[in-house]
């Protein structure tokens, strides 16, 4: 059996591929992946070339809105996390909607963590960063 990657389709940018999820998980979303799945889509071709290693069968598949840029938020935000004594681990406590396009906040686990005035703080950069990375993106 053929093994088989699936470009992911970004629908607030027209589908355009942002990532490529690989048979084991993997997320990989470098340019060159990204390029060759965009060029495998526009000239109709059946393999696509790892950059890293292999060839693989590929299929699409449309991602939620805002899945592409709550990616690229989570790796950005995680150089801002020691600003407020957190860890990448607790990254796990923001989610996004995709209806809304607004980040969630797990508040009662991050008030485990956080005081009330420095949650305040953190919430509002956190959705001063996210801004920015749907304006960019």
């Amino acid at each position: 059996m053929e093994k088989t990657v699936t470009f992911l389709l970004n629908p607030l940018k027209n589908n355009k591929v942002w990532a490529v999820l690989m048979p084991d998980g993997e997320l990989m979303d470098d340019i060159v992946s990204v390029k060759r799945a965009q060029t495998c889509m526009e000239e109709n071709e059946q393999i696509w070339v790892n950059p890293f290693g292999g060839a693989y069968m590929w299929d699409t598949k449309v991602s939620e809105p805002y899945e592409a840029e709550f990616v690229l938020f989570k790796k950005e935000a995680v150089q801002y996390m020691c600003i407020f004594n957190l860890h990448e681990a607790d990254l796990q406590y923001i989610d996004y909607s995709p209806i809304s396009g607004e980040l969630l906040f797990d508040e009662e686990e991050l008030k485990k963590k956080l005081d009330e005035k420095t949650l305040n703080e953190f919430k509002i950069f956190m959705n001063e960063l996210w801004g920015y990375i749907k304006e960019v993106s």
